[in-house]
């Protein structure tokens, strides 16, 4: 179960790609504004045959990035209230990588993508399913903190010491990154 936040007045139509594809248990939140209130019927008929739920959230005010603050408050409400297993937030705007950040350090399955047919469960799988294996299933969620420390160092040591900023668990860190190390081969 997934709900994706949409950033329409960033990404307008071509955020909503493959929202055909999802499924009942999905919920898609399309935040628009005055600057980006129109659809193609083309999409109209896209969401009206999706079988996801959806919802409409217009920006309540006109100040600058008025949307953002409201779409980063629902996000957190949505979580706080357990309403999915994974949240994705569609947009451009890398600003939103920060929300990203907060609840990935709670152990909470979140991602930034630039549409539905990018979504982190698709894109992310096989990685997030390789860590996992190695890690084991008790260790799952530290899986997305793994996999941001394998994409974002160059080193071995750059790994192990994301790690540790993240986790402050030296005990913890010592343990993940043993089972990891068939995935440091390539870093120096």
């Amino acid at each position: 179960m997934s709900l994706y936040f949409i950033d329409y007045e960033n990404v307008h139509i071509d955020g909503l790609k493959g929202v055909a594809k999802l499924s009942e248990d999905d919920t898609v939140c399309i935040f628009y504004s005055e600057k980006a209130n129109t659809m193609t019927f083309g999409l109209h008929k896209r969401l009206i045959e999706s079988k996801a739920k959806i919802e409409y959230y217009k920006s309540l005010t006109g100040t600058p990035h008025s949307l953002d603050f409201q779409l980063a408050s629902i996000v957190g409400y949505k979580i706080a209230k357990e309403e999915a297993s994974e949240y994705v937030i569609i947009s451009k705007d890398k600003g939103f990588d920060s929300i990203v950040d907060l609840w990935t350090k709670k152990k909470i399955e979140i991602s930034r993508v630039e549409d539905i047919t990018t979504d982190a469960r698709k894109s992310k799988s096989e990685p997030f399913q390789e860590i996992t294996a190695l890690i084991g299933k008790e260790n799952e969620s530290y899986s997305a903190i793994i996999n941001k420390a394998l994409k974002e160092r160059k080193s071995k040591e750059g790994v192990h010491n994301y790690l540790m900023k993240e986790l402050h668990d030296n005990k913890k860190v010592t343990e993940l990154y043993k089972k990891i190390k068939p995935l440091l081969k390539e870093k120096s």
